[in-house]
């Protein structure tokens, strides 16, 4: 049985199942403010007294490699699809449909490692003025034998550069790698032990993409696919992971929050 609240992984995958709409019903029935939820950290929180300055307070920047871009189930020949349902094209309409005015803006660069991220993010806080900034990055620096603590500074530095432009920082654990890649797996289980700690340690929301997302099924199935990319159905699950940590990092009893009911 789940803990008080909090669902399982087999939950999000039927709404996932079940279209965008399954997603957003489950989520917005299972989340109330503050709550714990599969794939999220009790980590985080941010007064109703923030103060974004000239940024967007409806407006999330989500930064990341490949994952974010939306590449679908990569061939192994290399021969790349990018998908419509990438995670912040799912995660926008899931706002939306609370209110409008929400807008997520696709920030991922498929390839990239944290150390490029680190120099590259502060453009996007620049250009984008987000009051909302989901930083997940780390697989590719875990595929080519990156250090775990290198990986951690750099998603650290992030963070601090978000906080330092009145940005709130989301930040995700590296999804799973389910390549026969045995050195990968073990940088990233470090890695998201470390990012774990930093989230708690900083005051900053988890999403919790990992666990949320420890799932085969999820990603690339057939001969020809790359299982380091989530299917369509993986990235509605990853959506409504990130929703959730939105519930928890948006300022509570404010004009911003996502609780608020439809005009």
């Amino acid at each position: 049985m789940s803990a008080p609240g909090r669902y399982p992984v087999s939950a999000w995958r039927a709404a996932a199942a079940g279209g965008l709409l399954g997603v957003v019903l489950l989520t917005v029935a299972a989340c109330g403010g503050g709550s714990n939820s599969t794939g999220s950290s009790a980590s985080g929180s941010t007064p109703s007294s923030f103060d974004f300055g000239s940024n967007d307070a409806r407006k999330a920047a989500a930064f990341g490699d490949s994952i974010t871009l939306g590449v679908l189930e990569e061939k192994k020949v290399r021969s790349k699809l990018q998908t419509s349902n990438s995670y912040p094209s799912v995660l926008q309409s899931m706002l939306r449909g609370l209110d409008p005015a929400w807008r997520v803006v696709n920030r991922g660069v498929g390839g990239e490692r944290t150390g490029a991220g680190v120099s590259r993010f502060p453009a996007v806080l620049t250009i984008d003025r987000p009051g909302f900034a989901l930083i997940m990055e780390g697989t590719n620096d875990a595929d080519a034998g990156g250090d775990a603590p290198a990986i951690v500074a750099n998603l650290e530095s992030m963070v601090l550069a978000a906080q330092g432009n009145r940005t709130i920082p989301i930040i995700g654990t590296i999804p799973p790698n389910f390549r026969n890649d045995p050195g990968a797996r073990a940088t990233i289980d470090q890695a998201n032990a470390m990012i774990r700690a930093m989230a708690q340690r900083r005051g900053v929301v988890l999403a919790e993409i990992f666990n949320g997302m420890n799932d085969r099924s999820l990603f690339g199935q057939a001969p020809d696919r790359d299982p380091l990319h989530p299917n369509d159905r993986g990235y509605q699950v990853m959506a409504g992971i990130w929703f959730d940590a939105m519930q928890r990092a948006v300022p509570q009893g404010t004009a911003t929050a996502l609780h608020r009911k439809r005009r």
